[in-house]
């Protein structure tokens, strides 16, 4: 049953997977088998694409797939108790780009994952980054940018959060076509990506290390 299941979602069968998995919901199947399973199928989904095997269009499907099925079975972030949150993310994609495609894979991997995401949207100014970051005390500042134009900004809130004194103990990201640029110089950020899945395992261990008290240099 399990395995059929995570070949379904695999093989981006949105509606035969969304009926299985009704099928097993109305058989009584736990909360947290179904979430290990569908976070099972998800990841198949997550190595083909690191082996450039499927596409971002693939990845938007098996998300849709994953949502559709914790919906039915009522497993909203706010509904996932026995899933122990490992820290919280500010999420938003910087001024004058209006681009979330990326961040929004990403948030919705995270969220399955337990870990809280605030996220502020696009188009998001400096200010509004330092506010939230002074509100929501992320223990990650992950920012998104496509847009060349938007680089200065990006510079703009490195320089604040560190003057601001904002950086420590935690840690700040960039993700998105902008980091495929040698040009880019933002020493504050710790860690710069274009793959989303890596951005999401740099969260993951930073976060998991974070909680046992390991030092992270």
């Amino acid at each position: 049953m399990k395995e059929k299941l995570v070949e379904l979602i695999a093989d981006l069968k949105l509606e035969e997977a969304e009926i299985f998995a009704d099928e097993l919901i109305r058989q009584g199947i736990k909360a947290q088998d179904l979430y290990d399973i569908v976070m099972e199928g998800l990841s198949v989904i997550g190595k083909k694409y690191e082996n450039s095997e499927c596409y971002i269009a693939d990845l938007i499907v098996s998300g849709m797939i994953a949502k559709n099925i914790f919906a039915e079975a009522n497993l909203h972030q706010d509904n996932k108790s026995w899933i122990k949150s490992t820290g919280k993310i500010l999420f938003g994609t910087i001024y004058d780009d209006i681009h979330d495609i990326g961040k929004d894979l990403m948030i919705d991997a995270l969220e399955n994952k337990g870990i809280q995401v605030i996220d502020l949207g696009v188009d998001v100014k400096v200010e509004k980054f330092i506010k939230a970051v002074k509100e929501h005390n992320p223990d990650i500042i992950a920012v998104s940018c496509v847009m060349t134009n938007s680089i200065p900004y990006l510079q703009e809130l490195g320089s604040t959060l560190e003057k601001e004194n904002l950086l420590e103990n935690r840690r700040f990201l960039l993700g998105g076509a902008v980091v495929n640029h040698d040009y880019i110089k933002i020493p504050q950020i710790d860690f710069m990506t274009n793959n989303f899945y890596e951005g999401i395992r740099y969260c993951e261990v930073y976060l998991e290390e974070k909680a046992k008290g390991v030092k992270n240099e």
